[in-house]
């Protein structure tokens, strides 16, 4: 087991993170193996047997716990909920099980067409890595509501970290986003539901 661990906080190769998926048995997958760089395949990831998913990199650990939803932000842990008259939809801190993982990264190409380095240069390409993107993706039953939910954790090479959210109910709920980190309230967003509609909202972490 890789992540909750402080001593791997460095990413085996050049890349700025890599993924890793830790296992209910103590085994894990990593992006490129920690030892002999091999790269693995995100679609090789059991999800049946995760226990933590994220990234490690930079000196840090980004991951959630898959039994709850929980985001843990290398010594601080995020949760989410929906707050609506009486009720309260606990996005994560249940054990629903969040294990539909989701992870991505943004980039960009730069094309040399007389050569930036001079004519040997000419017709290359000069790739690079923006963000990485981890998360998931929960429908769950609260109270009365159908609600799916997604959030996915942002780390931009070049600026602040964020969750991005996306929620949808089969209802519409006049309600508020409310964001806890290590159990306190720390954000309030307004954001009422209309039934059948996505409603997305980026949030700097903090």
């Amino acid at each position: 087991m890789i992540l909750s661990q402080k001593q791997y906080t460095r990413s085996p190769v050049q890349q700025a993170y890599v993924w890793v998926a830790d296992y209910y048995d103590g085994t894990y997958l990593s992006e490129y193996d920690l030892q002999t760089q091999r790269v693995s395949n995100f679609y090789d990831i059991q999800k049946e047997k995760l226990v933590y998913f994220g990234v490690i990199g930079q000196g840090s650990q980004v991951y959630y716990n898959v039994a709850n939803g929980v985001f843990h932000i290398n010594m601080d842990r995020y949760s989410i909920a929906y707050e609506c008259e009486r009720h309260e939809y606990p996005l994560t801190g249940r054990t629903f099980v969040y294990n539909d993982i989701i992870q991505y990264k943004k980039g960009s190409s730069e094309a040399s067409m007389r050569g930036l380095a001079g004519r040997e240069s000419s017709g290359t390409f000069r790739n690079a890595i923006e963000s990485f993107n981890f998360g998931y993706k929960k429908t769950m039953d609260l109270h009365d509501a159908n609600i799916n939910f997604q959030c996915v954790c942002s780390l931009p090479m070049n600026q602040s970290a964020f969750f991005q959210m996306k929620i949808t109910s089969n209802m519409d709920l006049p309600g508020q986003l409310v964001i806890r980190k290590n159990g306190l309230i720390i954000d309030r967003i307004t954001a009422p539901l209309k039934a059948n509609h996505a409603g997305m909202i980026n949030w700097d972490l903090r």
